[in-house]
Formats: structure tokens, sequence, C-alpha cells
């Protein structure tokens, strides 16, 4: 059973307040109603220190950024909603009656005044403490973004914006960009890395073999990362093969 499955079951993984507990009250309605008013006023998260708590906090934020980005141009066609419920199915590997759950709360973050910002000012001080889960984050909406083939605009802008207000860098947000451009190039490939083009060949390698390790799916689990973003950490540790290939080609190492 997938993280939502746990919610599904009656298993609440986490409290939450704030804006993202707002979200997730509504799309869960009486079966959280009691624990939100229990952490009413509280900005972060209760129980953390719980890997899947962690887990479920990144998923429930991941959603509902990703709602935010998808009505960045002011509205969710019927195309882009579909397309986020494949994302679920064939990226996280989630079965159709958690992609429901996860719908419930698409819709709500979708459809609520809470800025895009708020959300990620709560991602960073529930996750602050862990950059790379927030890169993640941004790489997952590049993706869900990057779904019909194209990253417009105002959903750059808004990606742009998200990652800025959780404290990450201009670099971050380039590498996240990088990774799943279509027309990536030889800048691309070395932005995919987070390095400079002129970067010595031993920053090279010791950038690569920081990312493999890092997306190693005993890794990704020991720092709150579950099965269900096993497919993510697939085609981004391609992504990271691909551009490391590239740069060894073009320098000849």
């Amino acid at each position: 059973m997938g993280l939502l499955g746990g919610i599904i079951g009656g298993s609440i993984g986490f409290l939450l307040g704030g804006p993202l507990g707002a979200i997730f009250g509504s799309a869960l309605g009486a079966n959280v109603e009691n624990a939100n008013k229990r952490v009413q006023g509280h900005p972060g998260a209760r129980t953390l220190g719980n890997p899947q708590a962690a887990q479920q906090a990144f998923l429930v934020a991941m959603i509902s950024l990703a709602a935010k980005v998808a009505k960045a141009d002011g509205r969710v066609t019927s195309d882009e909603v579909r397309s986020f419920d494949t994302f679920l199915r064939d990226q996280l590997r989630m079965p159709a009656a958690e992609r429901k759950m996860a719908a419930r709360i698409f819709n709500e973050a979708k459809d609520s005044p809470i800025p895009a910002e708020e959300f990620a000012r709560q991602v960073r001080q529930l996750l602050g403490h862990q950059p790379d889960r927030m890169r993640d984050i941004i790489s997952l909406l590049m993706m869900v973004a990057m779904a019909d083939g194209h990253l417009h605009q105002a959903e750059e802008a808004m990606i742009r914006s998200i990652s800025l207000e959780m404290g990450l860098g201009t670099r971050d947000f380039e590498e996240a960009k990088a990774m799943f451009n279509p027309t990536a190039n030889l800048d691309a490939a070395y932005a995919t890395l987070g390095l400079p083009s002129a970067a010595t060949d031993s920053e090279v390698k010791g950038a690569y073999r920081r990312l493999a390790k890092e997306y190693h799916p005993d890794v990704l689990s020991n720092k709150g990362m579950s099965d269900d973003f096993i497919k993510f950490a697939e085609d981004k540790m391609q992504a990271i093969n691909d551009a490391y290939d590239q740069i060894k080609k073009e320098r000849g190492i």
C-alpha cells in the first residue's frame, strides 16, 4: 500500500497546520477534521520525525504545488488533468484508488485562493533541513509542466517563484529545468550536474558520484522518499547519466 493508501485506510501519518493542512483537511473531510483542530495555528507538521510522515508531507506538498503550476495560466484544462493523472500512474506508479485521493487534494489546491508561494514557504519550514528533497519537488514540478512536451512561460515563472520561496538558488532551478528539457544541449548537461561549464574534470566526476549516490533507492528511502518515487528517481538518474556521458564525450575523459 502506498502513502495515500495509508491515508485512505484511516492511518493518518502526519498532522499539518498552515496552508497545506487546510488543503489536506478539505480534501479528506471528516477523516482529519479533529486532528486539524488539534494543530490549528501551527505552521509545520507535528510528526515529521517519522519517515513515513515526512514522505506523506512531501507527497501532499508536491500535489498541491502541481495544481498551482497547472493553473499558472489562469485555468486548468481537461488535458492537463489527464496529464497529471497519467504522471501519477506512470511516474509514481500510483494505483487508481490513490490517484482518486490525489485528485481531491489537487482540486482543493487548484481552487484555493491560497497562493503557491505560501505552500512553498511551508515546504521550506517542513523540509528546509533537506534541501535535496526540495530540489526534488522542483524537478517533479518540471516533469508535470513538461508532460505535454513544452514548458510554458507562465509555468516556468510559477516554478521559479516556488523555488525562490523554498530558499533554493538559481542554479537549483536551472538544474531542474535542464534535467527534463527535451531540447537539452551541452550547457543543459552541465546544469543537470549542477556545474558551470568551467568546472574541472575532477569536479565533474565528483558531482556525478554525489548525484549517483543521492539517487540510489536505499538512500532515497532513508531520506524521506518512498517506493512511490522510484520511477522518478530512475528517470532522474537516467538524465544524470546522459548528461555525464555527453560531458565526458565532449572533454574526451
